[in-house]
């Protein structure tokens, strides 16, 4: 799994390549976090356009990143999920604490 970032206005757009499964979350959660901890942004963007599946170990980062975020006063949002990851979301009513948009450019407006 790789993780890049940009930043595009007030907002820092997170972009993902990969699985999210237990063989890569630590590595995920960890430099996510680092990003969640100097973002000077108020809002943090996840780019899931390439992201194919999530395991609980993925939705457990994803929902720690949530929490460290509205703690921080950091609004963060979800874009572009594939439909089997965005149907995960739904099927254990995630897309209700989520923020989830279409596209990256929704996300951004």
């Amino acid at each position: 799994m790789e993780l890049t970032v940009e930043i595009k206005g007030n907002s820092r757009v997170v972009h993902l390549i990969g699985n999210m499964d237990v063989h890569n979350t630590h590595k995920i959660e960890q430099a996510f976090m680092e990003h969640i901890n100097k973002a000077g942004e108020s809002n943090i963007v996840l780019d899931m356009s390439n992201v194919e599946f999530v395991s609980s170990a993925g939705l457990r980062v994803i929902v720690g990143s949530l929490r460290v975020c509205k703690e921080r006063e950091i609004q963060l949002k979800l874009a572009a999920l594939r439909p089997a990851v965005r149907k995960v979301f739904e099927i254990i009513d995630m897309d209700s604490l989520f923020k989830i948009y279409d596209t990256v450019d929704s996300a951004l407006k």
